[in-house]
């Protein structure tokens, strides 16, 4: 690492003056390991693609992105609109840090800074979605996860000022009132398992997952997914009802991982849904990395393309 551009999102987390300071110094840290470091505040909703693509084609051999998954994104993606290389570390802030979790950094934005000054790098192919987004149909590219369906349906319900007020939790909390509703609404999948059979079902929640560990109340999750594996972890829910998404979910988060007969696990490098000839596709939801992002039809798969990912050497 001879020269990076730290993205910083000042809307990820609480205390934003404080944050804002830690990220200073953070910059100082690198500043006296020797690397030239520069310091970009996000504007936006996707100012950090930009950011990213500026920085690389400008010369940066790391951008680090500070703050949570969504954050993370941006830069990946600017990464890879790039006409030039640049590795992507992390520093964590903000309400969801599942890469962050998965790599073992330390939630302390200074001593994460510290620990990226001796990391090595992972040669990954990122995830890549295609759907619509107002009308058009949009590409981006990802790391942690995919989701269609219940999940992105959740991250839709939960407002903005809940999710800054509490965090993960509030997903939590709409969750619960999500108790109430009589059906998960049911769309089609089709994807390749791990011998390339082309298979089909139709499902309530199609869940594509890279990471091996999670945060806080997902800690004890263990599906078998890994980013190394260059592939994803499917959880196909062929369900619409309600308890069979609680019931997998209680056994997921206490560990006791019973099995639930309308949750299936299979492995993929491709799946596509669409929607039910009965229902709007504009209806269900798509998420990526946390952050809500279009809906049906939708076409997840590897790309060709790698990055360079800055990981501890204890990974």
């Amino acid at each position: 690492m001879k020269k990076a551009v730290l993205i910083f999102n000042p809307s990820s987390g609480r205390n934003r003056e404080r944050r804002a300071e830690k990220i200073a110094r953070c910059a100082e840290i690198f500043r006296a390991a020797g690397v030239q470091a520069e310091l970009r505040v996000t504007t936006g909703a996707g100012s950090a693609i930009e950011q990213a693509r500026h920085a690389a084609d400008s010369g940066a051999d790391t951008v680090i992105a500070c703050g949570g998954d969504g954050t993370v994104n941006e830069c990946l993606n600017g990464i890879m609109q790039a006409g030039s290389p640049a590795a992507l570390g992390v520093i964590p802030l903000g309400s969801g840090n599942l890469l962050a979790t998965d790599l073992r950094l330390p939630l302390g934005t200074e001593a994460a800074a510290r620990v990226l000054l001796s990391c090595k790098t992972l040669t990954l192919k990122p995830g890549l979605i295609r759907c619509q987004e107002n009308g058009k149909e949009t590409e981006r590219y990802f790391i942690v996860a995919a989701g269609v369906g219940a999940d992105a349906d959740l991250m839709y319900r939960t407002g903005a000022d809940v999710k800054k007020r509490l965090g993960m939790y509030a997903y939590f909390a709409e969750m619960a009132r999500m108790i109430v509703r009589p059906r998960l609404p049911m769309f089609q999948t089709e994807w390749l398992d791990e011998n390339g059979e082309r298979r089909a079902a139709s499902v309530s929640l199609v869940m594509a997952l890279r990471t091996r560990r999670f945060p806080r109340l997902m800690r004890f999750v263990n599906v078998g997914s890994a980013l190394n594996r260059n592939d994803y972890r499917l959880l196909l829910f062929r369900t619409d009802k309600i308890r069979h998404f609680l019931n997998y979910f209680t056994s997921a988060i206490t560990g006791c991982n019973w099995k639930v007969d309308a949750v299936e696990l299979a492995w993929t490098t491709w799946f596509r849904c669409t929607a039910l000839e009965s229902r709007d596709p504009k209806e269900i939801h798509t998420e990526i990395d946390g952050e809500l992002l279009g809906t049906l039809p939708v076409e997840v798969s590897v790309a060709e393309r790698t990055f360079e990912l800055l990981i501890p050497d204890q990974t």
